[in-house]
């Protein structure tokens, strides 16, 4: 893996959000929109997104084996970028995002700034769920959180609301649609809700300086060792 971001166990309750009271999700049980890892892999020159939720379970019989989560994930690929990630949920200034993707359980799109949506090639191995992003593979910024799934909402959230229902995610006003973000530091989600920005998870990444001197270093160390074998 190039990287690999982890997330808590049992922290998708937003700020003090109460799921839907409809039977469906009574009956599913807790941990289905509980994000437990992001990581990234290179495969044919492509950047793998791969994605683990806590549970998958599959009443709507989603084809990709889970039906009640939908997972947003958004790249920091370039300066600038649209700083708003879902109603309610924002990026630090100047860190924004120039590539977005939905992933469900009955499939994934990619969406821009725009508002243009492709459809992204998405596929189960084993408990990860993993996304072609078609982009070369980057030291980008990601974004990332799970909502609960609705065929017809924007980005396929289900809305909050302070008085809840039974379709719908009680919380406070304002809140973002997101039960779940990507973050490391249970503290980081809790000002992230508080606040309303979220902020990235980047991969640690050597300086072009830094790899061109370890680059240096390796070579030396190379042809000294080569010295001393001949000797």
């Amino acid at each position: 893996m190039l990287f690999l971001f982890q997330d808590p166990l049992g922290d998708d309750r937003g700020l003090a959000y109460q799921y839907p009271r409809a039977a469906l999700y009574q009956e599913a049980g807790e941990g289905f929109a509980d994000l437990l890892a992001v990581g990234g892999e290179a495969q044919e020159g492509r950047l793998l997104l791969k994605v683990r939720l806590a549970r998958y379970p599959n009443p709507l019989e989603g084809p990709l084996g889970f039906s009640l989560a939908t997972v947003a994930l958004f790249l920091d690929t370039g300066e600038g970028g649209e700083e708003t990630l879902v109603p309610g949920l924002r990026t630090p200034p100047g860190e924004g995002w120039e590539v977005g993707f939905s992933l469900t359980g009955f499939g994934a799109e990619r969406r821009d700034p725009s508002g243009k949506r492709t459809p992204a090639r998405v596929w189960r191995e084993g408990e990860w769920v993993v996304l072609d992003t078609g982009l070369p593979p980057g030291a980008y910024g990601v974004y990332g959180g799970v909502g609960l799934f609705d065929p017809f909402a924007p980005g396929y959230l289900r809305p909050t609301s302070p008085s809840g229902g039974p379709w719908t995610l009680l919380a406070p006003p304002g809140s973002p649609p997101l039960v779940d973000l990507l973050a490391e530091n249970p503290k980081d989600q809790v000002r992230a809700y508080e606040t309303g920005v979220l902020k990235p998870s980047r991969p640690p990444r050597l300086s072009l300086r830094r790899e061109s001197l370890l680059a240096f270093a390796l070579g030396g160390v190379s042809l000294l060792l080569a010295f001393l074998l001949r000797r």
